[in-house]
């Protein structure tokens, strides 16, 4: 997982006005786990937690890789 992606979630997150906690209750990803992945203090996040903080955030994964993507051109 690039720092560029984890960068990117919480970027989506913070526009979206969702917290940490509510990402965690929304996905179902532990708030312990999804705060580690994306501070980069733990392992990378699973396809499957990708897939569904894209689907969360109204997106898609090729979406988010795509702005990271751009942003590091």
């Amino acid at each position: 997982m690039s720092q560029g992606m984890r960068h990117e979630i919480r970027q989506e997150l913070r526009d979206a006005g969702i917290s940490q906690q509510r990402a965690a209750r929304l996905t179902g990803i532990p708030l312990t786990t999804l705060s580690r992945r994306l501070t980069g203090h733990g392992r990378p996040f699973l396809v499957t937690e990708l897939f569904a903080m894209a689907k969360m955030l109204d997106t898609t994964v090729s979406a988010l890789w795509a702005d990271v993507e751009a942003t590091t051109v």
